[in-house]
């Protein structure tokens, strides 16, 4: 195992930004007011196999939005904190409800409000778009844009290094 996968395999709450890491950060406003966006599909399927290995997944957002809320229902993600540009009292609390150090956590993130926590986390990773600044606190600076199944590589890589993968796949192969 590389230090990576050792990084993986103490992974025990996965928390993820929205607005660039699960989509491309593009909002979308027509003549009502709101905005939409969209989600990919290989995220939303990542959350379910990571909760069902028992590991929750957080929204932790900047924006405080609709349908960042309406994508956590759909998918069963209950710690979603939207419109918090002050993330790390979020990752405290967290750490506290699930009784975990910072090394147990992984974060998702790619822009400066991220900073906070990809320095304190166990495995801190971005899309191949993030910032500078938050690509150079990363430990994993993922093969995808933001937007286009970060997430999923991401579960893939924990979830192989902790030997899930192996059972989610014989699933799908009977």
């Amino acid at each position: 195992m590389d230090d990576l996968d050792l990084r993986a395999a103490k992974i025990r709450l996965l928390c993820t930004d929205i607005d660039g890491v699960l989509t491309t950060g593009l909002l979308h406003y027509g003549a009502e007011p709101g905005h939409t966006k969209a989600f990919h599909v290989r995220d939303g399927a990542a959350i379910k196999m990571l909760q069902q290995a028992g590991i929750p997944v957080a929204f932790i957002s900047g924006l405080d939005a609709g349908a960042t809320v309406n994508r956590a229902k759909d998918l069963g993600v209950v710690d979603c904190f939207a419109g918090h540009l002050e993330k790390k009292p979020i990752l405290d609390r967290l750490c506290a409800k699930y009784g975990l150090a910072y090394d147990q956590v992984a974060h998702l993130g790619d822009d400066l409000p991220d900073l906070p926590l990809l320095r304190r986390v166990g495995l801190a990773c971005c899309p191949s778009d993030a910032v500078a600044e938050v690509k150079a606190a990363c430990h994993w600076v993922a093969p995808v844009p933001g937007g286009h199944g970060l997430l999923r590589v991401v579960a893939e890589r924990i979830l192989k290094a902790q030997g899930h993968w192996t059972d989610i796949v014989t699933k799908y192969e009977a």
